[in-house]
């Protein structure tokens, strides 16, 4: 209980005191200022209303408090939420700038070139690429599409596709472009949609031009020789269809021309690889000088090269081109300090005449081209149908003489040479037959040019040698030891080694001294590698094989290879004698031959020799070995023993 003191010292009453009570506030006020308690009494009423104000003041008081602390509290759970919301959001925008940075960093490692245009053409983003492709073209990346089209070679293809857009905005794109500064681009495009509506487009490009470069140099190879840059036969087909088809419209000709140039692997073999490629440029450069700027000229590989002539009128053209090109070639060839002169031979085929296909029309020159080499070379021939009819009858041949070396149908017989000294048969020569099983007999002459051509040769001589070796060594066996064998070898086969080393193995196997072997070659032994030459003979002169040279006189007749070569006999072409009776230059020059031959200790063999005269003639000159059909005709083996028979008993009975 509160109690109060008046100015007299008296105390308060309780009903004063429970007046007073109602609010300390208010007592502590009256006591502050010394009131009594008729102050109290008079005022009851008043201190009564202060009171209660005070009491209401107070209530408010608390319940602002409480107020205030429920907000604060709120507030403070606010802030808690606020706070919490501002790390997610500031762990968002790391995240999102890491996307950022990583889609910045995706986009610029694409190796593609990205824009992205609005809607009205201008340019709202791009990657590092993208600006480094500005600024090598001198644009500024802010650009409008527009600025990027004055860089476009084809424009208009750029402009339709935009066409096609504004047609259908939501297509994807892609294709290819190439630059004004010769650089080529792939592009795709796809539209850029939010919310369901296109607000722009996105562009990458690829640089492609290396890939271009590759490709172009990959089709040029594809269509072009290595060596020279002319078309290859698959352009050159798709020229001469061209051709063709122009010609017909137009009611015009064509000329297709195959060429090859004579002998020409000579030099390569003698010079070197180097050496004919330059000749092949210059070859080349030659004919480019005299064709026109619509002719084609194609190499084919090797020496061939085929040339289409467009608009030819007659006959009479082709031929004077054909005489020009043949007489460009024939110049002499400057290669290294040394001087070249090559020849060429051209067949022809024209359209319409020959054919209207660009294969058949090749096939029909090629043709026309080997009737050239045939008929002595450096020369030009037309197509005719002959040709075709003998082409087709060398097919059929190659076919059967293919079968016929697989079933062994060739066989040798042998023409016996005579010592004009004592008439005695010395040796004889192989010569290949040919004869079918219905008993048809192919002649040499048919069936060994066909040969030649085709490599069979190579099968023949391999043939030829077995059985000339088993034939020595059968007629060991019954006595006939004198006789030698002559087999003749083509170029071809002499430079074969698998043939030379069975030779020489075959010769081991039958026990055969080689001195009873004999190998003739023709003249155009001279035109291989001499040295080369030289060293198989040499090789198979140490195993007692001599070597006799065929056919003199008809052919190139080099003195210097006479003396070069390790040879023992010379044969006298039978064309020089045929003459000798009638002919005084026959005549002269087979004594010529005659006399060479002795002056340089080589045998001297007369073949073709056909009557009394022709004998009589190259016994007077002193000539030492004699063959022909007047003295022997080729004949099997056992008429050969027969022969040798009779003349053995004939000398026995002498």
């Amino acid at each position: 209980m509160w109690f109060a003191q008046s100015d007299h010292g008296c105390h308060v009453t309780v009903r004063e005191v429970a007046i007073l009570n109602t609010h300390k506030l208010l007592l502590r006020q009256l006591n502050r200022c010394q009131k009594d308690e008729r102050f109290i009494e008079n005022n009851h009423r008043l201190l009564t209303s202060i009171s209660a104000a005070y009491a209401q003041n107070e209530q408010s008081i608390k319940m602002l408090e409480r107020a205030l602390f429920l907000i604060s509290n709120e507030l403070n759970d606010r802030n808690e939420t606020l706070k919490n919301q501002l790390t997610e959001m500031k762990s968002f925008q790391d995240q999102l700038e890491s996307s950022v940075g990583l889609l910045k960093a995706t986009f610029d490692a694409t190796g593609e070139i990205i824009f992205v245009y609005a809607l009205n053409g201008e340019l709202k983003s791009f990657n590092s690429m993208g600006k480094a492709f500005f600024e090598s073209l001198g644009l500024q990346p802010v650009s409008h599409w527009e600025a990027f089209l004055s860089v476009v070679i084809d424009k208009q293809h750029m402009l339709s596709i935009i066409d096609n857009l504004h047609l259908d905005p939501f297509q994807q794109l892609n294709g290819n472009i190439e630059l004004i500064d010769q650089r080529f681009f792939d592009y795709r495009s796809l539209p850029q949609i939010q919310d369901g509506r296109i607000i722009g487009r996105v562009w990458c490009f690829t640089d492609v031009t290396a890939q271009k470069q590759y490709e172009a140099t990959i089709e040029y190879h594809a269509f072009h020789d290595a060596l020279t840059g002319l078309p290859n036969r698959t352009l050159l087909l798709d020229r001469i269809e061209h051709s063709i088809a122009a010609s017909k419209r137009e009611a015009q000709k064509l000329a297709v021309l195959f060429l090859d140039l004579d002998d020409f692997k000579k030099i390569n073999d003698s010079e070197g690889h180097n050496a004919g490629d330059l000749l092949l440029k210059e070859v080349v450069r030659r004919l480019q000088s005299r064709l026109r700027e619509f002719d084609t000229l194609s190499r084919q590989g090797g020496d061939e090269f085929i040339i289409v002539l467009e608009n030819i009128h007659s006959e009479m053209a082709v031929k004077q081109v054909c005489q020009e090109l043949l007489a460009l070639i024939q110049q002499p060839y400057s290669i290294g300090s040394r001087q070249f002169v090559v020849t060429s031979s051209i067949g022809i085929a024209l359209f319409p005449n020959d054919d209207d296909n660009a294969n058949s029309l090749i096939r029909k020159a090629d043709l026309a081209m080997y009737q050239s080499k045939s008929l002595g070379k450096n020369s030009f021939h037309f197509y005719s149908q002959a040709l075709e009819k003998e082409a087709l009858m060398q097919l059929a041949i190659e076919q059967s003489l293919r079968s016929a070396i697989a079933s062994d149908e060739l066989y040798l017989v042998y023409q016996p040479k005579v010592d004009l000294h004592s008439m005695k048969v010395v040796s004889v020569e192989a010569l290949c037959r040919w004869t079918q099983p219905d008993g048809t007999v192919i002649p040499p002459d048919v069936f060994v040019p066909v040969a030649e051509q085709t490599g069979l040769i190579i099968d023949i001589g391999f043939s030829v040698i077995t059985q000339a070796c088993k034939q020595l060594a059968a007629w060991h066996n019954v006595g006939i030891h004198d006789v030698a064998i002559s087999i003749n070898l083509s170029s071809l086969e002499f430079q074969h080694k698998a043939l030379i080393n069975h030779l020489i193995q075959t010769l081991t196997d039958f026990d055969i001294d080689g001195k009873l072997l004999i190998i003739e070659l023709t003249e155009s032994i001279f035109m291989e590698d001499k040295f080369s030459i030289k060293e198989t003979m040499l090789l198979l002169n140490n195993y007692g094989i001599t070597f006799a040279l065929d056919d003199f006189g008809k052919g190139y007749s080099s003195f210097s290879y006479l003396q070069f070569l390790p040879l023992h006999y010379l044969k006298i072409d039978k064309a020089f004698l045929q003459d000798v009776e009638s002919n005084r230059s026959s005549a002269a020059i087979a004594k010529t031959i005659i006399d060479i031959g002795h002056n340089l200790d080589l045998i001297v063999i007369a073949e073709g020799i056909e009557d009394q005269f022709m004998l009589e003639y190259v016994k007077e000159f002193h000539c030492d070995l004699a063959q022909g059909y007047y003295l022997y005709k080729p004949m099997s083996a056992a008429d050969f023993e027969c022969v040798y028979a009779e003349a053995s008993q004939d000398k026995q009975s002498q």
